[in-house]
């Protein structure tokens, strides 16, 4: 009897064992490639460059990652995203609170209902308005801490939500959207597919009908790495959905919109600190700046005589301040930056003492002489969560006006990607076809 005991808890051990392998395994389907580093454009020319015939983009990838996860693991696909401390499946979901007010790690939320489950609550499949009656928003909650969510669409340039929203302490991102948006989600939940009616044209497309639109998302200015049903949002952040065309630029790391973050929060948690870097002539404008930065709530910021070795690999956010010729002289990234802009979503071009504005395809549009100003953000590509800000021009007029926008006007540049100061306003590009 002792040894048919043995026996048999040797079996469930080994059962069990098996079991925690396979879990350890399981992917996680998010709105980005799995191997962000060979798939996107990088400022390494030793790196090669996307083949756009091979069709890579984060729609085929996520589908190859929910094809492999499910072939391992059926029930583990559908929980994609689910986190330690949230259920991950309906018979673990908690039961929906009546009272008004929920107490949760000793907060209360008013009007919050539990974990929205949106992986089986919303159904997948195409078309989406089939299940239109299914991803209906769940609604907002009272909270003492906020996330501000928007939602665009055309690089920025079209509005279609925008609000500061309730957050319950530790939850996922994608919670955050079930109780504010219509969503649809894809590949076992983990993949946003469609918001407020507007859905990619890529997932469940084939032939003529299949075209590169989609959503993509940035974390107070950031492209993010990780899918939304995995990111855990901070109070404060600011989680910006924009719906565009990929063809030409596959994934845009940074983008200026969401000002004055990432200086204020950082990414994921963590915030390495911000450096002005100035030229020569800009000295007083960093500590314009750096004031300006601490009265919008910057704790950490620092200004420091611009050196360009420092971009290569930084510890830090840097906005570098001065004219495009003395900030790109000495630095080969910046020069690098200028040739590929398109492809690392950077809309404006330096040429011959003028400035380019472009459009979505990289085509100049627009170019603009002396007193004209730019802001931009760029990163060498998916997981550099550290991106460099220029304030620049052609010349001394030109800074002064990208500046004075940042100082005094702020507001201006929300939900720009990158931004032409001219004396007639500030304009966002790129600019659409």
């Amino acid at each position: 009897m002792f040894k048919k005991l043995t026996i048999v808890l040797i079996l469930l051990l080994a059962v069990l064992s098996m079991a925690a392998c396979a879990d350890k395994d399981t992917k996680v389907v998010t709105n980005l490639p799995e191997q962000v580093e060979e798939q996107s454009v990088t400022l390494d020319d030793s790196k090669e460059q996307p083949d756009d015939s091979k069709e890579k983009n984060p729609k085929a990838a996520a589908e190859n990652s929910g094809k492999t996860a499910a072939a391992k693991d059926k029930k583990n696909v559908a929980n994609a995203g689910a986190s330690d401390k949230e259920p991950a499946a309906a018979e673990n979901k908690k039961p929906t609170p009546k009272q008004a007010g929920v107490a949760v790690d000793r907060e209360t939320y008013k009007g919050y209902k539990g974990p929205v489950q949106g992986e089986i609550k919303y159904k997948e499949g195409t078309p989406a308005d089939t299940n239109s009656s299914s991803y209906k928003a769940a609604g907002d909650i009272e909270s003492p801490y906020h996330v501000n969510l928007t939602v665009t669409r055309d690089y920025g340039h079209t509005k279609m939500f925008g609000k500061e929203v309730g957050l319950v302490k530790d939850e996922v991102g994608m919670e955050v959207m079930f109780r504010n948006l219509d969503i649809q989600t894809a590949y076992g939940g983990g993949f946003v597919n469609k918001i407020n009616g507007l859905e990619s044209k890529y997932t469940f497309y084939t032939g003529s009908e299949r075209k590169k639109l989609d959503w993509f998302y940035w974390i107070n200015g950031i492209l993010a790495p990780v899918g939304v049903a995995e990111y855990r949002p901070q109070s404060g952040d600011e989680i910006w959905w924009d719906y565009h065309n990929w063809d030409v630029t596959m994934f845009i790391p940074a983008v200026i919109g969401s000002y004055p973050q990432p200086f204020k929060n950082g990414f994921l948690g963590k915030n390495p600190g911000t450096v002005i870097m100035y030229t020569d002539s800009f000295q007083d404008g960093a500590q314009k700046l750096k004031k300006s930065l601490l009265n919008q709530g910057v704790k950490e910021i620092d200004t420091a005589a611009y050196n360009p070795s420092a971009l290569e690999n930084p510890g830090k956010y840097y906005i570098l301040l001065g004219t495009w010729g003395d900030l790109s002289a000495a630095s080969d990234l910046l020069q690098k930056t200028n040739l590929k802009n398109k492809l690392i979503g950077v809309y404006v071009k330096f040429e011959n003492g003028k400035i380019q504005a472009l459009n979505t395809k990289g085509q100049t549009v627009k170019t603009f002489d002396d007193t004209t100003g730019v802001i931009y953000a760029f990163a060498p590509g998916i997981g550099a969560t550290r991106p460099t800000w220029l304030v620049t021009g052609t010349d001394a007029g030109g800074v002064q006006a990208a500046l004075d926008v940042l100082v005094n006007n702020p507001s201006s540049i929300t939900q720009f990607f990158g931004a032409v100061v001219t004396p007639n306003g500030v304009e966002n590009v790129p600019f659409m076809n």
